[in-house]
């Protein structure tokens, strides 16, 4: 076969290859969710909302809805930033899951073996609830820290309470304190591990680990305000939830640094491919069922696509971070009112993604194509 004519070929083939992951081919889908994502916004009667659609690691569609201050009018846009709530927790598992690989911890790993003071912060936690908030002591209620040997991957696939592994039951509040076994076996401790090896080494410029951070004051300046309805349906401003850093929550950050988060993911720069296909593997409890949550993140199906997502809820914030991997295809949401996930959160929390209107929508266009 002549040269040219395999130059040809191969010059054809990869402009083919162009046109098939070409951006430009979800035009039509676009369109549509831009739409659908104002129509939802005005629906639940949310302040603002960002988003940003990512194809084969790369931003194909990014925007910003209403508005991000209320008062002064101020747009949304896709770098306004929002604090991610349990968004955080990803994250958090992408950094425990590096010091997995490190030989720094073990998933089946007592977490007590990790944390010298583990018993005795417990116990102080549980103190303070019965003298301050007797009315959250359920929190710990069913969390037998004294009794059993509770591990790493207890945590993180949100089976720690009552017989560790016996049943499923999502915990921020027992996630967030995962940070403090970080602090203990690593020489960086878990802020600066957000800061340096996730925030700076990914230059995601409209982020910072939590709130009370001062070294940008541009992203304080930025940082879409706080709103909740009252009983008259007006949008009220309203408290920033705690601004302290944890596992669990915190972080603040863009749509669009989540992108780069989320490309750095897919591309190994975070963790290795072993690793994160671990992450998004659904749990099993002690006797084999399966649960609707991986390490780290909740785990769902749709149309028989497996759906890997999580949600974020304070009672001024929400979001939605989604990711499909057989299709390659991520969706990204923040809002600075709980609405966007809050009125969904009993499907969300069962592994049913299509409870979300904003999830259902995105996957119906973007998704069910074959």
């Amino acid at each position: 076969m002549p040269k040219i004519y395999l130059t040809f070929s191969i010059v054809f083939s990869l402009i083919l290859l162009m046109l098939h992951c070409s951006p430009f081919s979800f035009n039509e889908q676009i369109n549509q969710y831009d739409e659908k994502i104002e129509d939802l916004r005005q629906k639940y009667e949310i302040p603002s909302i960002s988003v940003a659609v990512l194809y084969n690691q790369h931003i194909i569609f990014s925007k910003g809805y209403g508005y991000a201050d209320v008062e002064n009018k101020i747009p949304a846009t896709a770098s306004t930033p929002y604090r991610i709530a349990s968004i955080t927790k990803p994250i958090a598992s992408t950094i425990i899951l590096r010091l997995v690989e490190q030989g720094k911890l073990d998933l089946d790993g007592a977490i007590k073996n990790y944390w010298p003071s583990y018993v005795e912060y417990f116990d102080n936690v549980k103190k303070w609830l019965e003298d301050n908030q007797p009315d959250l002591t359920a929190l710990m209620s069913e969390y037998n820290y004294k009794k059993y040997d509770i591990t790493l991957r207890h945590h993180l696939t949100q089976t720690c309470e009552g017989v560790p592994g016996e049943y499923f039951h999502y915990s921020g509040f027992l996630y967030s304190p995962l940070s403090r076994v970080v602090d203990h076996v690593s020489e960086k401790n878990f802020e600066q591990l957000i800061r340096e090896d996730i925030i700076q080494k990914l230059n995601m410029t409209h982020s910072i680990p939590m709130q009370t951070d001062t070294t940008k004051p541009e992203v304080l300046e930025k940082l879409a305000k706080p709103y909740y309805k009252n009983e008259e349906n007006e949008w009220i401003l309203g408290e920033y939830p705690n601004p302290q850093l944890g596992a669990g929550a915190g972080i603040i950050s863009s749509v669009t640094d989540l992108a780069k988060f989320d490309i750095a993911l897919d591309n190994n720069q975070l963790i290795t491919p072993e690793s994160r296909e671990l992450a998004f593997t659904p749990g099993q409890l002690n006797k084999g069922q399966k649960i609707p949550y991986g390490l780290g993140w909740f785990i769902g199906e749709y149309k028989n696509h497996k759906i890997v997502y999580h949600t974020g809820w304070q009672p001024t914030f929400s979001g939605l971070y989604l990711k499909v991997p057989d299709k390659n295809i991520t969706l990204i949401l923040l809002a600075n009112s709980q609405e966007l996930t809050s009125l969904f959160i009993e499907s969300l929390g069962s592994g049913r993604i299509e409870g979300s209107p904003f999830a259902k929508e995105f996957l119906d266009l973007f998704v069910t194509l074959d």
